[in-house]
């Protein structure tokens, strides 16, 4: 009988066909060589082809629905199959596969989805670092790539959203790495089998990287000019640049430093993990002047557990009690040299950490000991075996530089003599 069927084709017509949708009935009704027109009880009507390879149980694949595949296209498609059939394929098989590639043809926009919410998390990365990676891919890579699929992302898209993007250097240079991180994770999914940002040079594209600004150290004329009157910029603010001289620690660290971490007894502030660029919480140790500033900030608080809250009605309403912005010591230091409050050279917060690694090295403090100062990362055997938090060398090294700082904001000389020659 499946012989007789074979030989036998071309069984069906359109008529036919339209006589059985109209009457709604579920059927299954074969063309020959395997091509069968089926009906549901749905009303789905679909060309099903069947058949069997040597030594395997029948098999049948679906072809398409009609009235979308007619007749002659459902007989030509079944032609193909067998074919495919005769050549050792399994069309069964093959649409099996075909779907799972389907499943797995993600767009830029889902994988980007699939990225942040997998990837980007504070902790392991850093709040900034979470911030820039998602404002890249949702600014610059999802508006330019989001509708498109992950496999079909050639190193020329890459290159096209880093010359549209007519960002500097240095921001293309960050969206090229958040790039490499969201294709990696493709790659990681096995979506795509490399990366389309792999070997892409951005001096290739856009010349030699501009140099970098270079870090201001202040000199003792400057921080005694600056110091004398800097509560010009505002208490808060001025108690946050003091602080920031004398510990040595990044503006964000301070920015977004609260009470429950501050031991104004012990002398000591732990800096936590997640406000630390190098994901390392570390302890800093506050000396008696560092302390009393400290103490007027608690005052200025109140009852906020940051020690620089929010102070816009704006930003407390959208996010409650929480800290300062970012930016908020770099505006207010802005403001006063363009209001002319500030006679110095032009300096950031940043600045003040090369200000104090300079007069601490001039001061004779070892250079081992202005890095840990900075909280720089150690290298080698001392980072595995030093993993002690209070440092007495550090500590030694900070109150020195807390005196000479308190010196240069009353105006009295700084005679004291070097703790011992630079190494």
């Amino acid at each position: 009988m499946e012989a007789l069927e074979v030989r036998q084709r071309n069984l069906l017509d359109d008529v036919q066909i339209r006589h059985w949708i109209a009457k709604g009935e579920p059927v299954a009704k074969s063309d020959g060589d395997g091509l069968t027109f089926t009906l549901s009880k749905a009303g789905t009507a679909a060309w099903v082809f069947r058949y069997r390879n040597a030594g395997t149980r029948r098999k049948e694949v679906t072809l398409g629905n009609y009235p979308d595949l007619t007749l002659a296209a459902a007989r030509k498609l079944a032609r193909e199959r067998r074919v495919d059939i005769d050549k050792g394929r399994d069309p069964a098989a093959d649409k099996k596969l075909e779907r799972m590639r389907a499943q797995q043809a993600w767009t830029v926009r889902t994988l980007a989805e699939d990225y942040k919410t997998k990837k980007l998390t504070t902790p392991p990365l850093a709040e900034g670092t979470v911030y820039y990676r998602r404002w890249d891919i949702d600014k610059v890579i999802v508006p330019k790539l989001g509708s498109l699929e992950v496999r079909q992302i050639v190193p020329a898209d890459i290159v096209h959203i880093l010359e549209s993007s007519k960002r500097s250097w240095t921001i293309c240079k960050r969206i090229l790495t958040s790039a490499k991180q969201l294709f990696g994770h493709a790659c990681g999914k096995k979506l795509i089998d490399y990366n389309p940002c792999a070997g892409i040079e951005l001096v290739a594209l856009m010349g030699a990287r501009p140099p970098v600004r270079k870090r201001v150290m202040l000199t003792e004329d400057e921080l005694r000019t600056l110091l004398k009157d800097v509560d010009d910029i505002g208490l808060a603010n001025a108690l946050a640049l003091r602080i920031l001289l004398a510990t040595c620690v990044r503006s964000i660290e301070l920015t977004k430093a609260r009470w429950e971490h501050i031991d104004l007894d012990r002398g000591t502030w732990w800096v936590p993990e997640e406000s630390v660029k190098t994901r390392v919480g570390f302890l800093v140790p506050l000396t008696p002047t560092v302390v009393t500033w400290f103490k007027r900030l608690r005052e200025l608080a109140g009852t906020s557990t940051w020690v620089l809250p929010a102070r816009t009605a704006r930003r407390v309403r959208r996010q409650g009690d929480t800290h300062v912005g970012k930016t908020t010591l770099w505006a207010a230091i802005t403001r006063a040299f363009e209001q002319g409050k500030i006679d110095v050279r032009r300096f950031t917060p940043h600045d003040t950490r090369s200000t104090a690694k300079g007069h601490m090295r001039n001061m004779g403090v070892a250079n081992e000991i202005t890095e840990l100062a900075l909280n720089h990362a150690l290298k080698g055997m001392e980072a595995i075996y030093d993993v002690r938090e209070d440092i007495p060398e550090r500590r030694a090294a900070l109150e020195l530089w807390a005196s000479f700082i308190s010196a240069c904001e009353a105006g009295t000389p700084w005679n004291v003599a070097p703790l011992r020659r630079a190494a």
